[in-house]
């Protein structure tokens, strides 16, 4: 009918009158995986969203390249190196 609703709440406690065409949600946080909301978007697909509905964003890509920072290793895991001896 045109009309956009707006539902604030936590996924797993909210109720819908009727299955949606379209999810909006901000998922990935940093890193894509980081804020661990993927088991919650999934939960709202399965549970609010139409048959040839969409999630949107629908797509993400991660890049990642190889890096050496030896100070930052020596900060955080390094310390570790001597607590084991």
């Amino acid at each position: 009918n045109g009309t956009v609703s707006i539902i604030r709440g936590n996924v797993e406690e909210i109720q819908l009158p009727e299955k949606v065409d379209i999810i909006v949600s901000e998922w990935m946080g940093f890193y894509l995986l980081h804020e661990s909301m993927l088991m919650s978007v999934i939960s709202a697909r399965d549970r609010f969203l139409k048959p040839n509905g969409a999630i949107l964003p629908s797509a993400a890509k991660l890049f990642a390249a190889p890096v050496n920072l030896a100070s930052v290793w020596d900060d955080r895991v390094g310390l570790w190196t001597d607590a084991a001896r």
